[in-house]
């Protein structure tokens, strides 16, 4: 009888060069997944939400391309042929070139299947590769954004570009790039809680600024802003939300920074009080 993970490649085989995409919901209701259940297996299923394919050709002789993408607003778990899992945040996308190999472009929770003979490799939108062999890491890099990534366990190598990026990176560090300026420090317990959260339906801020605040708030909710106030990208946000809606987040962080705001659908405007 064939194992899951036999079935699974089989199943990756046939499959063609496919395109998944969900419907953004309302932000009048945040959606919440419990990590057990929140999900896509093989090949991609968000609980509840209708997803629609549109295949690509692709050459007969070729291993099929599949790409995984997670509308903003929402959270997807995918199963790779390898047994390898990955929770794919808000607005991420992860396209699998072959069974040791993916293109992130967004923000993904990594559980590698061990294979020491057969490397795993991750490439980001940042040029960045992430090599690994068998281990558990949490790796953003949206496209526009810093290359960010921590290691829960085993250990993992950084390859491509930038000089000062480290070559192999230990459990519990965290590595940020930004215009090639490699940021590396010791994560303690709370700092690799607030980085992991998203995966357990949690949106946390931690003295975070707004101008790197409103790209996630866009993509937990699926909402956009409009800031008419500059100055206001430099206030610092903290906060913890869990089952909150965007107007009670919103209404929330006015009452504890400068600004008031207005929610018209999915734009919201702010501006300084």
């Amino acid at each position: 009888m064939d194992t899951l993970k036999e079935k699974n490649r089989k199943i990756f085989e046939s499959m063609p060069d496919t395109f998944y995409a969900g419907e953004i919901p309302s932000v009048r209701k945040k959606w919440h997944w419990p990590v057990a259940a929140a999900a896509a297996l093989i090949p991609l299923l968000v609980l509840g939400l209708s997803l629609w394919m549109r295949p690509r050709t692709a050459p007969a002789d070729q291993l099929a391309q599949i790409t995984y993408y997670v509308e903003r607003g929402v959270k997807g778990q995918v199963s790779l042929p390898d047994g390898s899992r990955v929770n794919l945040n808000s607005g991420s996308s992860l396209k699998v070139l072959d069974a040791r190999r993916v293109y992130l472009d967004g923000e993904g929770w990594f559980e590698v299947e061990t294979d020491p003979e057969h490397p795993f490799y991750v490439e980001t939108p940042s040029g960045i590769s992430v090599k690994v062999t068998g281990t558990r890491f949490n790796l953003s890099n949206y496209k526009e954004e810093d290359f960010k990534v921590l290691l829960e366990s085993g250990s993992i190598e950084l390859e491509g570009r930038g000089k000062n990026i480290p070559a192999r990176i230990a459990p519990s560090q965290e590595v940020t790039v930004r215009n090639d300026r490699n940021l590396t420090a010791v994560a303690d317990s709370l700092e690799k809680k607030n980085v992991t959260a998203w995966k357990d339906g949690v949106l946390v801020f931690d003295d975070k600024p707004l101008k790197e605040a409103i790209p996630m708030l866009e993509r937990w909710y699926g909402i956009h802003f409009n800031v008419v106030s500059p100055e206001l990208l430099k206030e610092r946000l903290t906060g913890e939300f869990e089952t909150e809606t965007i107007q009670e987040v919103m209404s929330v962080l006015s009452l504890t920074h400068k600004f008031i705001y207005n929610i018209d659908g999915k734009e919201i405007t702010i501006a300084l009080r």
